[in-house]
C-alpha cells in the first residue's frame, strides 16, 4: 500500500516534462511522403514527392516556410519577433534579404562572389529603470 503514493508523486513530478515531450510521425512510401511534428516549442509540417518538397513551422520564436526543387531552386521565408526575412536560391545564384526591429539588410552572391548591404538599426532596452543603446 506505501507503494501507491510514491508512485502517485513520481507520476506528478513527471508529468509537466511528459507535456513538452515532442510527438512525431513520417510516412514514406514510393517516393511520396509527409510528417508532422508537434513539440513544446511549436508544430510543423512537411511533404515531397520526389525531390520536390516543401515544409512549414510555428512556433513560441516565429513562424517559416520553405520548398525546394532538388537542389536547383529553393526558397525560404520567415517572421519572427525582430522582422521578416526571405532568400532564394537557383543553382548557384542566391539573395535575400530581412527586415526588422534592428535593421535593413539585403545580399546577392554568385557561386562563392557575395555582395551584401545593411542598416544596423540602434538597438537599445530598459534594464533596472534606465534605458541602455548601442
Amino acid at each position: 500500500m506505501k507503494a501507491l503514493p510514491v508512485c502517485l508523486v513520481a507520476l506528478a513530478l513527471f508529468v509537466p516534462t511528459m507535456a513538452f515531450a515532442d510527438v512525431g510521425a513520417r510516412v514514406e512510401v514510393l517516393g511520396v511522403g509527409v510528417g508532422a511534428h508537434v513539440g513544446g516549442h511549436g508544430v510543423g509540417a512537411g511533404a515531397h514527392v520526389g525531390p520536390v518538397g516543401a515544409g512549414a513551422g510555428a512556433g513560441d520564436r516565429g513562424v517559416g516556410a520553405g520548398g525546394h526543387v532538388g537542389n536547383v531552386v529553393e526558397t525560404g521565408a520567415g517572421v519572427d519577433r525582430h522582422g521578416v526575412n526571405g532568400g532564394a536560391h537557383v543553382g548557384p545564384v542566391g539573395a535575400g534579404a530581412g527586415v526588422g526591429d534592428r535593421g535593413v539588410g539585403a545580399g546577392a552572391h554568385v557561386a562563392s562572389v557575395g555582395l551584401g548591404a545593411g542598416i544596423h538599426a540602434r538597438h537599445c532596452r530598459w534594464r533596472h529603470h534606465r534605458r541602455y543603446c548601442y
